[in-house]
Protein backbone atom coordinates (compact mmCIF):
# COMPACT_ATOMS: atom_id res chain seq x y z
CA UNK A 1 0.00 0.00 0.00
CA UNK A 2 1.37 3.47 -1.10
CA UNK A 3 1.87 5.49 2.02
CA UNK A 4 0.53 9.84 1.17
CA UNK A 5 3.43 12.16 1.19
CA UNK A 6 1.03 15.25 1.40
CA UNK A 7 1.07 17.50 3.99
CA UNK A 8 -1.05 20.70 4.48
CA UNK A 9 -0.83 24.03 5.97
CA UNK A 10 -4.35 24.90 6.81
CA UNK A 11 -6.04 28.39 6.09
CA UNK A 12 -5.51 29.73 9.85
CA UNK A 13 -1.56 28.34 10.15
CA UNK A 14 1.46 30.47 9.60
CA UNK A 15 4.72 28.86 9.80
CA UNK A 16 8.33 31.08 9.91
CA UNK A 17 11.39 29.40 9.26
CA UNK A 18 12.57 26.56 7.00
CA UNK A 19 10.37 24.10 6.06
CA UNK A 20 11.77 20.76 4.09
CA UNK A 21 10.64 17.39 2.63
CA UNK A 22 10.46 14.97 0.17
CA UNK A 23 6.42 14.32 -0.02
CA UNK A 24 4.59 17.00 -1.26
CA UNK A 25 2.69 19.90 0.31
CA UNK A 26 -0.44 22.25 -0.10
CA UNK A 27 0.13 26.11 0.79
CA UNK A 28 -3.47 27.33 2.56
CA UNK A 29 -2.20 29.55 5.24
CA UNK A 30 1.18 31.22 5.24
CA UNK A 31 4.79 30.63 4.96
CA UNK A 32 7.62 33.21 5.91
CA UNK A 33 11.26 31.90 5.45
CA UNK A 34 12.32 29.31 3.32
CA UNK A 35 10.53 26.12 1.79
CA UNK A 36 12.22 23.52 -0.27
CA UNK A 37 10.46 20.26 -1.20
CA UNK A 38 11.31 17.54 -3.51
CA UNK A 39 7.55 17.05 -4.37
CA UNK A 40 4.82 19.10 -5.77
CA UNK A 41 3.96 22.48 -3.94
CA UNK A 42 0.58 24.10 -4.10
CA UNK A 43 0.16 27.58 -2.83
CA UNK A 44 -3.82 27.61 -2.77
CA UNK A 45 -5.89 30.36 -3.83
CA UNK A 46 -5.76 33.02 -0.53
CA UNK A 47 -2.26 30.62 0.65
CA UNK A 48 0.80 32.93 0.95
CA UNK A 49 4.49 31.70 0.48
CA UNK A 50 6.33 34.83 1.56
CA UNK A 51 10.08 33.06 0.94
CA UNK A 52 12.33 31.64 -1.75
CA UNK A 53 10.23 28.42 -3.09
CA UNK A 54 12.00 25.13 -4.31
CA UNK A 55 10.18 22.09 -5.41
CA UNK A 56 9.99 19.16 -7.97
CA UNK A 57 7.00 21.36 -9.48
CA UNK A 58 4.92 24.15 -8.57
CA UNK A 59 0.98 24.96 -9.07
CA UNK A 60 0.79 28.87 -7.92
CA UNK A 61 -3.06 29.54 -7.12
CA UNK A 62 -2.39 32.33 -4.25
CA UNK A 63 0.56 34.03 -3.90
CA UNK A 64 4.15 33.55 -3.84
CA UNK A 65 6.53 36.77 -2.78
CA UNK A 66 9.97 35.33 -3.44
CA UNK A 67 11.47 33.82 -6.34
CA UNK A 68 10.22 29.98 -7.75
CA UNK A 69 12.78 27.28 -8.54
CA UNK A 70 11.42 23.92 -9.90
CA UNK A 71 13.03 20.60 -11.59
CA UNK A 72 10.00 20.34 -13.80
CA UNK A 73 6.61 22.90 -13.83
CA UNK A 74 5.55 25.80 -12.56
CA UNK A 75 2.57 26.37 -12.80
CA UNK A 76 0.94 29.99 -12.13
CA UNK A 77 -2.81 29.71 -12.39
CA UNK A 78 -5.12 33.00 -13.61
CA UNK A 79 -5.88 33.66 -9.56
CA UNK A 80 -2.32 33.19 -8.55
CA UNK A 81 0.65 35.90 -8.41
CA UNK A 82 4.43 35.50 -7.97
CA UNK A 83 6.89 38.48 -7.31
CA UNK A 84 10.38 36.84 -8.06
CA UNK A 85 12.37 35.23 -10.40
CA UNK A 86 10.84 31.95 -11.94
CA UNK A 87 13.89 29.37 -13.12
CA UNK A 88 12.28 25.97 -14.43
CA UNK A 89 12.24 23.77 -17.55
CA UNK A 90 8.43 24.17 -18.05
CA UNK A 91 6.84 27.46 -17.21
CA UNK A 92 2.45 27.98 -18.14
CA UNK A 93 0.98 30.83 -16.95
CA UNK A 94 -2.80 31.38 -17.36
CA UNK A 95 -4.45 34.55 -18.54
CA UNK A 96 -5.58 36.70 -15.79
CA UNK A 97 -2.07 35.69 -13.61
CA UNK A 98 -0.62 38.27 -11.91
CA UNK A 99 3.95 38.16 -12.34
CA UNK A 100 6.36 40.48 -11.61
CA UNK A 101 10.15 39.61 -12.57
CA UNK A 102 11.84 37.06 -15.07
CA UNK A 103 11.57 33.68 -16.14
CA UNK A 104 14.74 31.42 -17.11
CA UNK A 105 14.74 27.97 -18.50
CA UNK A 106 16.16 25.63 -20.69
CA UNK A 107 14.95 25.29 -24.12
CA UNK A 108 16.32 23.23 -27.05
CA UNK A 109 17.18 24.92 -30.22
CA UNK A 110 16.07 23.62 -33.39
CA UNK A 111 18.59 23.08 -35.87
CA UNK A 112 17.87 25.46 -38.29
CA UNK A 113 18.73 28.19 -35.19
CA UNK A 114 22.01 26.58 -34.69
CA UNK A 115 20.92 23.98 -32.02
CA UNK A 116 21.80 20.19 -31.50
CA UNK A 117 20.90 17.62 -29.54
CA UNK A 118 23.63 18.73 -26.78
CA UNK A 119 23.28 22.31 -27.29
CA UNK A 120 21.22 23.84 -25.06
CA UNK A 121 21.09 28.02 -24.84
CA UNK A 122 18.83 29.81 -21.74
CA UNK A 123 15.83 31.77 -22.61
CA UNK A 124 15.08 35.02 -20.71
CA UNK A 125 11.49 36.71 -20.79
CA UNK A 126 10.78 40.10 -19.90
CA UNK A 127 7.99 41.45 -17.20
CA UNK A 128 4.71 40.91 -17.53
CA UNK A 129 2.47 43.10 -15.28
CA UNK A 130 -1.23 42.38 -14.46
Amino acid sequence: MKQDTRANIGRTTRIVGRLTGDGDLLVEGRVEGELSLKGHVTVADGGVVAAPLSAGDVTVEGLVDGDVSSRGAVILRASGAIRGAITAARVAVDEGARFTGRIEMDVELPPELGGNESTRAPERAGRKRG
